[in-house]
């Protein structure tokens, strides 16, 4: 829509469906507006910056390097009091750009103050462990819970060995996997989890998620079940570290997402988990389709698995689904949807797309 051209900061903060996408990850809202940054390319700097207040103000992460930071909230104060849109003058700009600034400031001090712990030896990264490290190992068969001070929890695989300092840095909470456990993290804005294992490092505020790298694997596997993660190579890591730079974009996780890294091949590969749960508990009778369009079955389930679902509405729009699926897995849905509307999908970049020639 060429109107959004014309937006400024407060406009994109107050867009309902911008916000959806920014902050709640919804589908549609995510697929409108990656589309339009496609096709308006020239506004991707505005609406970067954009995200990076609104996440800012609602205490997320952003996903912009310390030197973007700088580099944009400079531009922005230093913008000539002339200029037509005065936007820098509203007061959500200001506040917005004062918590930049202070997001600036604060990776530079959780860059200085991170301990350098971080050492690669034989392509492994390893961590020099001081004495107020706790360790433990679970040599039983059958999973440990372990509670830690913040009021997170670990429940700790099978030949499985975790270690964490006692008590938590101030600048972060960092634990040290070597095996298999899940994660339910206490959210704290002002202090980041990292999990670090021998090849991949996985940031979060707030979340559950299982992370699985034992030594002798040939990868290593993240999968988030709540909430959102963001997940590194520890040669990235060790890098950023090492150059007091910020470390570069890695891959973004949300519920029913998971990804896995090729140990042999040093690269990511990012998928939808083999069981999605509903995210968003609906009524069974949701799910009791009388000559319903397609496109609503699977707007349905973008909604209640939280997985982008992209289809060809204009293809699709003479299908009509008679059918129950309340008791069937989403997998389990869409092979009969597909039988149905002779469709097929795939799964691509943890992201379900349908193939069809439609419907007569």
């Amino acid at each position: 829509m060429n109107y959004y051209r014309s937006y400024q900061l407060e406009d994109f903060a107050r867009d309902e469906s911008f916000r959806q996408w920014v902050l709640e990850y919804e589908p549609n809202s995510t697929q409108f507006w990656q589309q339009w940054l496609a096709e308006n390319p020239d506004c991707r700097e505005k609406v970067h910056l954009a995200k990076a207040f609104l996440l800012a103000l609602e205490e997320n992460e952003t996903d912009l390097s310390e030197l973007e930071l700088e580099a944009m909230t400079e531009q922005i104060l230093q913008a000539p009091p002339q200029a037509p849109s005065r936007f820098w003058q509203f007061p959500l700009f200001q506040w917005a750009a004062s918590i930049i600034l202070l997001l600036g400031v604060g990776w530079g001090t959780y860059s200085y103050f991170r301990p350098n712990t971080l050492a690669l030896r034989d392509g492994k990264t390893v961590v020099a462990f001081k004495d107020d490290y706790l360790e433990q190992t679970n040599q039983t068969d059958r999973v440990q819970k372990i509670s830690l001070q913040d009021g997170s929890t670990i429940s700790l695989y099978p030949k499985s060995r975790i270690r964490y300092p006692q008590p938590f840095r101030t600048q972060l909470r960092e634990v040290y996997l070597e095996g298999k456990a899940f994660f339910d993290i206490t959210k704290n804005p002002q202090q980041p989890f990292w999990v670090y294992t021998d090849y991949i490092s996985t940031q979060v505020l707030g979340t559950s998620f299982m992370v699985q790298a034992f030594s002798e694997a040939d990868e290593a596997k993240v999968v988030v079940k709540t909430g959102r993660v963001s997940v590194y190579t520890r040669k990235d890591l060790e890098k950023a570290t090492t150059t007091q730079q910020a470390v570069k974009a890695g891959v973004v996780l949300t519920p029913n997402q998971q990804v896995a890294f090729s140990i042999p091949e040093k690269r990511f590969l990012k998928s939808i988990v083999e069981a999605p749960a509903a995210v968003v508990q609906t009524p069974v009778s949701s799910y009791s389709f009388e000559e319903t369009p397609v496109s609503q079955v699977f707007d349905l389930i973008e909604k209640t698995y939280g997985i982008s679902v992209i289809y060809d509405a204009k293809v699709l729009e003479n299908c009509f689904l008679t059918a129950t699926l309340s008791d069937e897995s989403l997998f389990d849905k869409l092979d009969l949807i597909c039988k149905i509307t002779h469709s097929t999908y795939e799964i691509v970049d943890a992201q379900i797309i349908i193939h069809s020639r439609g419907c007569k």
